[in-house]
C-alpha cells in the first residue's frame, strides 16, 4: 500500500532564514552580554574570526555592513593597463588583416 502526504501537512525539519537575518540576530544577542563569544559563534555554528568579523562589519557599516559580499578579485593579475590594452584594439582596428582572426 502507497501512502501519499500532502507537503502542506508535513512540518519542515528546519526554519528558514536568510544569512543576514542570522548575522543581524547574532548581533543583538551579542549586545545583551549573555553569551561569551565562544559561546554565541558555538552556537551559530561559525568560527570565533568569523564573528568578530562580523562585529566589526556592523560597527563600521551598521546593518548594511552585514550583507553577503562579492568574492570575485578585485584586481585581476594579468590585467593590462588601459592605455597598453587601447593601444593594442587600435591597432587591431589598423590592421584587421593583421595577426590571428
Amino acid at each position: 500500500m502507497t501512502v501519499l502526504y500532502r507537503l502542506e501537512e508535513q512540518p519542515m525539519p528546519w526554519r528558514e532564514s536568510c544569512a543576514v537575518d542570522q548575522r543581524v540576530s547574532f548581533i543583538s544577542e551579542h549586545r545583551t552580554g549573555l553569551w561569551t563569544m565562544t559561546e554565541l559563534c558555538e552556537r551559530y555554528e561559525i568560527s570565533r574570526k568569523t564573528g568578530y568579523k562580523w562585529l566589526e562589519r556592523y560597527r563600521l557599516e551598521g546593518p548594511g555592513g552585514l550583507a553577503d559580499r562579492s568574492h570575485a578579485a578585485r584586481v585581476h593579475g594579468r590585467a593590462r593597463p588601459q592605455h597598453i590594452v587601447d593601444a593594442i584594439v587600435g591597432l587591431r582596428l589598423e590592421r584587421p588583416s593583421w595577426g590571428p582572426r
